[in-house]
C-alpha cells in the first residue's frame, strides 16, 4: 500500500472521491480536506498536535495575563486607573494595526503562506515587551512596554485565520472545542501553580510564563504549514481601503455580527483584568491572596475542562448561534449575581464556577460561530473589521470599569453590573443578524450557523 502522504504531497492529486459528504483517495481510504490541503488521518493527527502545543503555551499565557498583569503592577504601587489605562494598550494594538495585517494577509502569498508571515515577524516584539514589564517602576516605563506587547501582539491576531485555512471545516468545531480544552489545562497549571508562587517569586513566574508562550507559538508556526491559495486581488491601495471599508461596515448584516461578537468585548475586562484586583485588594476587595485566587479560578477551569469537549460536540451538532446566544445570557445573569450577592469567598467561588462553567462554552463556540457568519475567503479582512469593533468597545469597557471603580471609592462590585447587561444584550444582537440578507453573494462561510 502506498504510503501516507504528507497534506502538500496529497494537495498535489485531483483523483479524490466524495461519497456521503466525506472524501476518499482511489485505494478507498478516508481524507479531509481544507482548501488544497488534503489529509490521510496520520497527517490530520500530526497536524492537531502540533496546533495544539501552540495553543497550549498561548491560552496559558493569556489567561495568565489579565490575572498576573493587575497584581504585578498593584504590587509596584499602581492605581486601578493607571492599570486600566495601561492594559488599554493591548487591545489598542489591535485595533490600529490587525486591520492593516488581517486585509494584508489575505493578499499575500509567499513560500511561509500567507498568514504565518505575520505572526512570525511580530511573536519576539511581544515577547520583549513581556520580559520588560516585571522591571518597570514609573508609569511611562510599563507604557513602552505595553506598547510593544500591544501593537505586536497584533500579529497574532491571524491565527484565527490561519485555522480557518489549515483545518477541514467538518472538524472546525471540534478543534475548537480541543484547543479551548488544552488551553484550560495551560490555564490550570497557572491558577494552581503559578498562582501558589507568585506572591514570593511574582517576577520569576512573569517571566516564565511569557518564554512559554514565545517558544509554543514559534514552534507551532514551524511546524504547521499552509496551502496553496487562489491568485489575490491585486487592486491599487485605495480601491483595497474603499472594499475594506464596503465589506466591514457598510452593510446591515455586518454590522449587526460586529456588535453580536463585539459587544461582550465592552463587559470582557470584568472578570479579566478587574476580578483580580476585587479578590485581592485588601481595602475595598475580599482582601485574599493570589494563591486562593488562583485556586478559584482552577476550580473554575477544571470544570471547563469537563464541559469543553462535549461542547465541541454540541456546536458541531447544533450549530454555533443557538449554542452561543444561550450561554452568553446565562453568563450575564452569574455577573449581576456577582453584583448583587458577592460579599465573601464562598459566594464569590459559587458564582465564579457557574460562570466559568457557562464561559467555557461559550468560549468554545466563539470561533465556530466566526466561521458560520463570515466568508472563508474575505475572513483576514472582515476580522480586521471585527477587530477595529471588538477593541474599541474593550478600550471603552477598560476605561468605563476603571472610572467606575474609581468613582465609587474603590467598590469593585459595580462593574459587575457592566459585564451582566453587555453579556445578556449579545442574544438581542444575533436574533437582529438573522433577519439580514446575506450581502457577500457566492463566498460562502466555512460552517453553516445552524
Amino acid at each position: 500500500m502506498e504510503s501516507e502522504q504528507t497534506p502538500t504531497d496529497a494537495a498535489a492529486a485531483d483523483d479524490y472521491i466524495e461519497k456521503d459528504g466525506k472524501w476518499y483517495d482511489t485505494e478507498g481510504r478516508q481524507v479531509w480536506r481544507a482548501g488544497t490541503l488534503v489529509y490521510y488521518k496520520k497527517d490530520l493527527i500530526r497536524m492537531f498536535f502540533w496546533l495544539y502545543v501552540g495553543q497550549f503555551s498561548f491560552f496559558m499565557e493569556h489567561i495568565a495575563l489579565p490575572m498576573l498583569f493587575p497584581l504585578l503592577m498593584m504590587k509596584k504601587g499602581f492605581s486601578a486607573l493607571e492599570i486600566g489605562s495601561l492594559w488599554a494598550i493591548f487591545p489598542l494594538g489591535s485595533l490600529v494595526l490587525f486591520p492593516i495585517i488581517g486585509t494584508l494577509s489575505d493578499r499575500a502569498r509567499t513560500r511561509w503562506g500567507r498568514r504565518r508571515p505575520f505572526d512570525l515577524c511580530t511573536t519576539p516584539v511581544w515577547f520583549v515587551g513581556l520580559l520588560m514589564l516585571p522591571f518597570c517602576t514609573e508609569y511611562w516605563h510599563a507604557l513602552i512596554a505595553m506598547l510593544l506587547v500591544g501593537f505586536a501582539g497584533a500579529g497574532s491576531g491571524v491565527l484565527n485565520a490561519f485555522y480557518n485555512d489549515v483545518v477541514p471545516p467538518e472538524l472546525l468545531g471540534r478543534f475548537s472545542a480541543g484547543m479551548r480544552w488544552l488551553g484550560s489545562v495551560g490555564g490550570l497549571v497557572v491558577q494552581l501553580g503559578a498562582m501558589r508562587l507568585f506572591d514570593a517569586h511574582p517576577v520569576l513566574i512573569f517571566i516564565a510564563i511569557a518564554c512559554i508562550g514565545f517558544v509554543g507559538e514559534m514552534v507551532m508556526l514551524y511546524k504547521v504549514k499552509e496551502g496553496e491559495y487562489p491568485p489575490p486581488d491585486r487592486s491599487p491601495l485605495m480601491k483595497t481601503a474603499f472594499n475594506f471599508l464596503k465589506d466591514g461596515f457598510a452593510n446591515r448584516y455586518i454590522i449587526c455580527v460586529w456588535f453580536a461578537i463585539g459587544i461582550m468585548s465592552l463587559g470582557g475586562p470584568v472578570m479579566g483584568l478587574y476580578f483580580s484586583l476585587f479578590f485581592t485588594d485588601t481595602e475595598t476587595g475580599l482582601g485574599l491572596s493570589a494563591m486562593r485566587l488562583g485556586q478559584v479560578m482552577g476550580i473554575g477551569t477544571i470544570i471547563g475542562l469537563v464541559l469543553v469537549l462535549p461542547a465541541g460536540w454540541i456546536v458541531d451538532r447544533y450549530g454555533p448561534v443557538k449554542i452561543f446566544a444561550r450561554f452568553s445570557l446565562i453568563v450575564g445573569v452569574f455577573q449581576i449575581l456577582m453584583f448583587l450577592f458577592a460579599d465573601n469567598a464562598l459566594k464569590v467561588t459559587l458564582f465564579f464556577c457557574g460562570y466559568a462553567a457557562a464561559n467555557t462554552v461559550l468560549a468554545a463556540t466563539m470561533i465556530p460561530l466566526m466561521y458560520a457568519l463570515i466568508p472563508r475567503d474575505k475572513f483576514g479582512q472582515l476580522s480586521g473589521a471585527n477587530t477595529i469593533v471588538a477593541r474599541v468597545l474593550q478600550i471603552a469597557g477598560i476605561n468605563l470599569c476603571g472610572f467606575i471603580i474609581t468613582a465609587s471609592n474603590n467598590d469593585y462590585r459595580y462593574v459587575f453590573i457592566v459585564g451582566g447587561v453587555t453579556y445578556m444584550l449579545v442574544p438581542c444582537f444575533l436574533y437582529l443578524v438573522g433577519k439580514q440578507a446575506y450581502p457577500y453573494g457566492d463566498l460562502k462561510p466555512s460552517i453553516t450557523s445552524n
